[in-house]
């Protein structure tokens, strides 16, 4: 197996057809379709099948497609260490972090980082965590930076913990639910959650089952931060956040703490990587960044 076959073959895989393959990777039609038979005669068996719908691949050409991309992503990031301990500066660290890793430790970790490593090109994905770690199994992400509970991890993994975040129970600022005293007094009210396991909803969710008493009757799923806050600053939702979201002004403004008299367990925010993963020396650096980020907050 070749570089430029596999190449293809993933060329093939996004795009669904010969023509847009070859256009994506600057190959002509016959020169990809070269490679791909090349490909198939080395391995013997079909990788692809064609059909009305464009080109498709085989369940060989889907067994290999996963491997092609962690091949390639390793030979990326092995070209980029080799450029990068030789004293050249470029490449590419792909990081996603939770809402409040973005908001609050970010920009004073990136500004520090490109200080150092201006030509490094940064690649950041916002998200929850749970939703986050297939990306960061197949190679897409380097690293993952944010909430979540480490006992939910695979032991493909690892986590490394920075902080535990104590969680609160939010409501609008105004809103008559503000006067609540406990969880099953907001029984009644509608939730806005995110309850993918081991995230700060979850533990809401878990708290209430510990407890005995019966799950919240309405829970709006949401896995947007941007459409979570423009629906709890505009309707009476209950939702459940890092008690750090109210050291920020701008959210301070719109949501307040509901004083509720049960302590919802905290939820641990820390570093997530592959454990067979070989870090490049710019993806290290910038892990170190977040580090010190997190650590001036605190002192």
């Amino acid at each position: 197996m070749k570089h430029h076959q596999l190449r293809a073959l993933l060329a093939v895989a996004q795009h669904g057809s010969i023509r847009a393959a070859a256009r994506a990777v600057c190959l002509s039609q016959p020169a990809l379709t070269k490679a791909l038979r090349e490909l198939e005669q080395d391995l013997g068996v079909p990788l692809l099948m064609r059909s009305a719908r464009g080109v498709q691949l085989t369940h060989f050409g889907l067994a290999l497609q996963k491997r092609a991309q962690v091949i390639l992503a390793e030979m990326q990031q092995a070209r980029e260490e080799i450029h990068q301990l030789s004293g050249e500066l470029f490449g590419k660290v792909s990081i996603g972090v939770t809402p409040l890793v973005a908001m609050k430790f970010l920009a004073s970790a990136v500004d520090k980082f490109q200080k150092r490593m201006p030509n490094i090109q940064l690649v950041i994905h916002e998200g929850f965590l749970p939703l986050a770690l297939p990306s960061l199994r197949d190679r897409m992400l380097d690293v993952l930076v944010g909430a979540i509970n480490p006992a939910y991890l695979g032991s493909e993994f690892v986590f490394t913990p920075l902080l535990e975040e104590k969680i609160i129970i939010t409501v609008r600022q105004g809103s008559p639910l503000a006067k609540k005293r406990s969880l099953a007094e907001l029984h009644q009210a509608c939730w806005i959650l995110n309850s993918l396991p081991g995230n700060i909803s979850s533990q809401v969710l878990e708290m209430y089952a510990s407890l005995g008493l019966p799950l919240p009757a309405r829970i709006i799923e949401s896995q947007s931060f941007t459409a979570w806050l423009c629906l709890c600053s505009q309707s009476d939702l209950v939702s459940a956040v890092p008690a750090s979201f109210l050291d920020m002004p701008w959210i301070r403004q719109i949501l307040v703490e509901v004083p509720i008299q049960e302590t919802i367990p905290p939820i641990c925010i820390g570093i997530v990587t592959r454990r067979d993963a070989l870090l490049t020396q710019s993806c290290d650096y910038l892990i170190d960044c977040i580090k010190w980020a997190i650590d001036t907050d605190r002192s």
